[in-house]
């Protein structure tokens, strides 16, 4: 392939969206030519072999990734009737689904987003939830962790449901693709319940630049090993790779990049690192689940970024006024990977979280001129575990392009603060509060609380 042709796709945001979307690139991906059988390529995946997939030359399959943010009905040999019985008893339909045609006749892929109890699944959790409806209905789930499944949106995988028939090009299949809504795995029926715990995840600083770059040039060091291996299991979870791939790729690491540091290896030992690494693997991921640490690209699809133009927009269209500057700030956010979508739901618990009880209806009230509320409405029930929710709303807002999103490590800043310290010197963001109508005493008050935090926060680790 042309180098011209790579570094056209390589700038293209569409196509870092649908690798974001759709692509596990480790520990191997799977090839098929037309007309002949898929086969196992034993190797980390590249990007030319997914543009000649978009383009329609061959087929690339690859595995699922750890949270897949996405589920595949795959239908075989099955009438249409049977397959909208099914999607009927999901409820699901052309807004929230996007039936597909695979490349044999009589097949097909349904796709939609997914959540469970309004969060992210595993893989392993959504295959456990779903395993009683698929086997009700003699259809397989995907994406799974151990076999392939083949990329959308490539040659004779065209839409079938009449809304979607004028689409061709893949990058309009994406973009319809993105203003699907969530389907919540907990309206399945005969789905598995799964647990909801939380366990408080401890972070490792630095461990996703010391991973990635141990994974690159093999460790340094002796003595060094069962740490190396930790900070690229912290890497390769970031980057959405299921344990059952982060084991292998750390395994295969350790054997072919010790670099000659390693006794154990040197010793022949390599059963014992294998099982020091699953003990290894099994802890790290285990505790992120838990504890809802999600890897990089979920986390910014799940609880959103922002950029720096909008946190200027948000302060002077506020008048810096901080509670409202905070409450904005998370609506931008929160809306910024849900942009697409006719209308985005927001439950009436994640509202007061970013105000108040007293006061966020106040601020929606206040932000009309930007915000539309849908009629969609559900009174909370406590006698039946139902949780309300506030009006769909419609944000209209200048998004701009998800390349200028602040991100430390390819990773969304959690709170505001953590923002605003990335993004602004003490006295540039004092600046900005002024020239937005803050009083100087109440702008250098802002300020100090801002960026005391930071402080309080390593004095509280000592």
């Amino acid at each position: 392939m042309e180098l011209k042709q790579e570094l056209k796709y390589s700038e293209d945001p569409a196509f870092k969206e649908f690798k974001n979307l759709f692509v596990q690139r480790i520990p191997r991906y799977t090839v098929k030519l037309p007309g002949r059988p898929w086969k196992t390529k034993q190797k980390a995946l590249s990007d030319t072999p997914i543009i000649s997939h978009l383009e329609g030359k061959y087929y690339i399959g690859t595995l699922g990734k750890w949270y897949p943010g996405f589920c595949v009905f795959d239908f075989d040999d099955v009438s249409m009737d049977d397959i909208e019985r099914i999607r009927d008893s999901v409820r699901l339909e052309a807004s929230n689904s996007m039936l597909i045609n695979s490349e044999s006749p009589g097949s097909y892929h349904l796709y939609f987003p997914t959540l469970y109890n309004g969060k992210p699944p595993t893989v392993r959790a959504q295959q456990a939830i779903l395993k009683p409806f698929a086997q009700q209905n003699n259809i397989e789930i995907y994406p799974q962790p151990n076999r392939t499944l083949r990329l959308p949106f490539g040659a004779g995988q065209d839409c079938v449901d009449i809304e979607y028939l004028h689409l061709k090009d893949w990058k309009q299949k994406l973009r319809w693709f993105n203003k699907l809504d969530p389907l919540d795995l907990k309206t399945v029926p005969y789905h598995q319940q799964e647990l909801d715990l939380y366990i408080p995840a401890k972070r490792q600083p630095g461990a996703y630049k010391t991973g990635k770059q141990l994974l690159e040039t093999g460790l340094d060091s002796r003595n060094s090993r069962h740490e190396a291996q930790f900070n690229i299991l912290c890497y390769l979870h970031a980057i959405n790779t299921t344990p059952e791939a982060a084991i292998e790729t750390v395994y295969n690491w350790v054997k072919n990049k010790h670099n000659g540091y390693s006794k154990e290896v040197n010793s022949g030992h390599l059963r014992s690192i294998k099982d020091e690494i699953i003990r290894q693997a099994h802890s790290t991921y285990s505790t992120n689940e838990h504890s809802y640490y999600y890897p990089n690209e979920i986390n910014n699809s799940h609880n959103g970024y922002i950029t720096k133009a909008d946190i200027k927009d948000i302060i002077m269209l506020t008048g810096a006024s901080m509670p409202r500057v905070k409450f904005l700030y998370n609506l931008v956010k929160y809306c910024y990977p849900r942009r697409y979508r006719n209308f985005v739901d927001i439950h009436s618990d994640r509202f007061i979280e970013w105000g108040s009880r007293r006061n966020y209806l106040q601020y929606l009230e206040e932000f009309k001129g930007i915000l539309n509320r849908g009629e969609t409405y559900q009174a909370a029930d406590r006698s039946k575990n139902i949780k309300g929710f506030s009006k769909s709303i419609k944000l209209t807002w200048n998004y701009r392009d998800i390349s200028q999103a602040i991100l430390i490590d390819d990773r969304a800043p959690e709170t505001f603060e953590d923002t605003i310290r990335l993004t602004y010197q003490p006295q540039e963001f004092r600046e900005l509060l002024t020239a937005a109508g803050a009083k100087r005493t109440a702008a250098i008050d802002a300020v100090k609380r801002t960026y005391e935090v930071s402080e309080m926060s390593k004095h509280n680790k000592l």
